[in-house]
């Protein structure tokens, strides 16, 4: 039975999380006209939509420097050109393909191999992109547990306030250990495999630039949204962390339908789905598939030029 669920474990929650996804989606969906959705559309000021579109392009520059600190801390720099491109194509591919731990690797390993990375600096440089979003998401997790605990699923009305507050606590460690251990220690051995750690300014560097990068590119989705009182930005982060959290462990492209439906279930005592599936097309528009685009063919005209 062990066996079984390591090997299909992940598989079978994907599928469960999507199943539940579609059935939300629907439901919401059922009383809802195209007229409806449209209309929340247009409601949306010209304001908000270039506040979206600049918030969009800041969070796809900080996710450049991701790589350009993967690039220092795997011993070759590499330019802010070959940053911005090599993070904006992973990205933006990955985002959109699903699989996105995977994807957005082999899109990396393409760039870099090419410009001359051996297989060793590539890996530290996608393991160092890796780990920076998951620093950002742990100390976000851990302000939105602190201030507004009241937003996690189910257990904000089960447990008291204190209690939920106290889950901060461990995430906030990890992020600390991190930090501290790469200011006392080069290296440290995790599962019989020796890691090397980057030090501690990038440590903190990653840390805040992930934070900034999570916190920027919920804003984009929150700029979206009609004003809904009792619906604070650091409430609106922690619904945003679910359900992103969700659409990456379904594996879908895009976490499409599991990300959604989280999204509306979170937002559900805020205000109507119509305002939210509005906001949401805009947000999938400027932050999937515009980029997506963009990134299309970037990436084929690099094939071109080799």
């Amino acid at each position: 039975m062990i066996a079984f669920l390591k090997r299909y474990g992940a598989t079978i929650f994907g599928v469960l999380l999507l199943a539940g996804a579609i059935y939300v989606v629907q439901r919401e969906f059922r009383g809802l006209s195209v007229a409806q959705v449209h209309e929340a559309m247009a409601a949306i000021s010209h304001h908000a939509l270039w506040l979206a579109a600049g918030c969009t392009l800041l969070a796809y520059a900080v996710l450049a420097i991701y790589d350009r600190l993967g690039s220092l801390y795997a011993g070759k720099p590499a330019s802010w050109a070959r940053s911005l491109m090599a993070s904006f194509c992973g990205y933006s591919l990955a985002h959109n393909l699903g699989f996105a731990a995977v994807s957005g690797a082999a899109v990396r390993f393409r760039f870099y191999s090419a410009w001359g990375y051996s297989a060793v600096q590539i890996a530290k440089v996608i393991g160092f992109t890796s780990l920076t979003f998951g620093l950002g998401g742990m100390a976000l997790a851990g302000l939105v547990l602190m201030v507004e605990p009241e937003v996690v699923p189910w257990l904000g009305t089960h447990l008291p306030r204190w209690a939920l507050q106290g889950l901060a606590v461990p995430l906030w460690g990890i992020v600390a250990a991190y930090v501290v251990l790469s200011r006392f220690f080069r290296t440290i051995t995790v599962f019989r495999h020796e890691i090397e750690l980057p030090g501690l300014k990038m440590a903190l560097a990653q840390t805040v630039l992930a934070t900034v990068d999570v916190a920027v590119t919920a804003a984009i989705f929150f700029i979206l949204l009609p004003p809904a009182e009792g619906l604070t930005f650091v409430r609106f982060v922690g619904i945003y962390l679910v359900a992103y959290s969700l659409g990456i462990f379904a594996s879908v492209p895009g976490g499409l339908g599991v990300f959604d439906s989280a999204i509306l279930i979170g937002l559900s005592p805020y205000m109507g789905a119509a305002e939210v599936i509005g906001a949401l097309l805009v947000f999938r528009l400027y932050y999937y598939i515009v980029p997506l685009f963009i990134a299309g063919a970037l990436f084929a005209g690099f094939e071109l030029s080799q």
